[in-house]
């Protein structure tokens, strides 16, 4: 058997989820004590939203390299391998930006293309892993577990990230931030050697990747679903930062806002994540129609006290579609016969869909940039974002209603 097939029986997570839940876990205690920080450690020390945009553009196309790299080049690596390998890139990431501290800034498209080649290796790893893992019964329930404990994470760690860079101040306390993210890397690293061995997802040429959508029906909606999300992520995750820094000029602030837009979430993830198949339409058109809803606030006034009733509204109903097509892209590529043979060529055309979508985010920034004030601009690329999302959540839905029974 392809899969270890976990799953969850009676609400309860077998052995392999887990450790998958585990190990994943410290990596999202990683991201969410940087994430948001690495981006505006490039704000801060160059005093450029330019500087910031080329880590992000830097970091999207290397996450899209990283996955066709790995996918290509090591077809016989296992899922679990290439877990490994991407936290041992991330934990490199963090320590050249200690090593180089306030001479990132220079060497922003350059440290954003390192950051995305180590995270596109352990995506693809942790996703194809996924797959194999779970059965299909139990995706939702783990994806909304999953979601929950990463808002938790997404919660507890910018608020404390945060709070150490605004009483230490300056470098010393983005050292201190990033210190903490390897830390959590390396114990990651650790943590996964226990992980379930699957074999390896075979050589898989891009243009393979890209044949798939046009050619299955259902699976090109979800892909296109992706692409909008991948939109949305990116123009939230650099967005969001500027129109915060903006308003405050606090590093607190950034992580308070992370915090509050986090721990509205966890409630709804694990709702999301026990929908019945029947109601997962419904769910992502509410979390679609929400966040739009709540998105559209924001044209009225940008201002940190609205930006943080944008993030609670938006942390509650988002969940309600992002979970459901979390678990959704699985079902689809199960509908394929052949899924177990070609899971990842399904794998890496989803992540150069998330990605397209991403690259696309911070490209139209970058246009408006130049012919619009900065606030202007990133609000116009928040709401095409949100407006995207009901489109995903309508190709979303068409896609798992009419695939074929597995």
């Amino acid at each position: 058997m392809l899969r270890a097939r976990g799953g969850v029986a009676r609400g309860v997570l077998h052995v392999p989820c887990k450790r998958l839940l585990a190990s994943g876990g410290l990596v999202n205690a990683g991201f969410a004590a940087s994430s948001v920080f690495v981006s505006l450690f490039f704000y801060v020390t160059s005093g450029s939203i330019t500087k910031m945009v080329l880590y992000s553009l830097g970091s999207y196309t290397g996450l899209t390299f990283g996955f066709l790299a790995m996918a290509r080049w090591f077809p016989e690596t296992s899922p679990r391998k290439l877990f490994r390998t991407g936290l041992g890139l991330n934990a490199t990431f963090y320590l050249l930006l200690i090593a180089l501290g306030h001479e990132a800034g220079e060497l922003a498209l350059e440290l954003g293309l390192v950051s995305g080649v180590a995270a596109g290796t352990y995506w693809l790893g942790a996703n194809t892993l996924t797959y194999d893992v779970l059965s299909p019964e139990g995706r939702g329930h783990f994806y909304g577990l999953n979601f929950a404990v990463t808002s938790v994470l997404n919660f507890v760690m910018p608020l404390t990230a945060g709070a150490i860079i605004g009483r230490l101040g300056g470098e010393t306390g983005f050292v201190v931030v990033f210190t903490i993210a390897l830390v959590a890397f390396v114990l990651a690293w650790w943590a996964a050697r226990g992980l379930s061995n699957t074999h390896g997802i075979g050589g898989v040429p891009l243009r393979r990747a890209l044949a798939i959508p046009p050619l299955q029906s259902e699976w090109g909606r979800m892909w296109l679903a992706i692409v909008m999300r991948g939109f949305k992520q990116a123009a939230g995750g650099l967005g969001l930062i500027v129109l915060v820094a903006m308003a405050t000029h606090s590093s607190t602030a950034q992580g308070e806002f992370a915090a509050v837009a986090s721990l509205a979430s966890v409630g709804t993830s694990v709702l999301a994540g026990r929908l019945r198949p029947e109601s997962r339409s419904l769910g992502m058109w509410m979390g679609a129609a929400g966040f739009a809803l709540a998105t559209t606030m924001l044209l009225f006034r940008a201002d940190f006290a609205m930006l943080m009733v944008y993030g609670a509204l938006s942390g509650l109903v988002y969940p309600g579609l992002m979970v459901p097509l979390a678990a959704g892209v699985l079902d689809v590529i199960d509908a394929d016969p052949a899924a177990s043979q070609i899971r990842g060529t399904y794998m890496l055309s989803q992540e150069v869909a998330i990605n397209a979508g991403r690259i696309g985010a911070v490209l139209s920034l970058t246009a408006l940039l130049a012919v619009a004030r900065p606030v202007e601009a990133i609000l116009v690329v928040l709401c095409v974002g949100a407006l995207l999302q009901l489109a995903a959540a309508h190709l979303g839905s068409a896609a798992l209603e009419h695939r074929p029974a597995t």
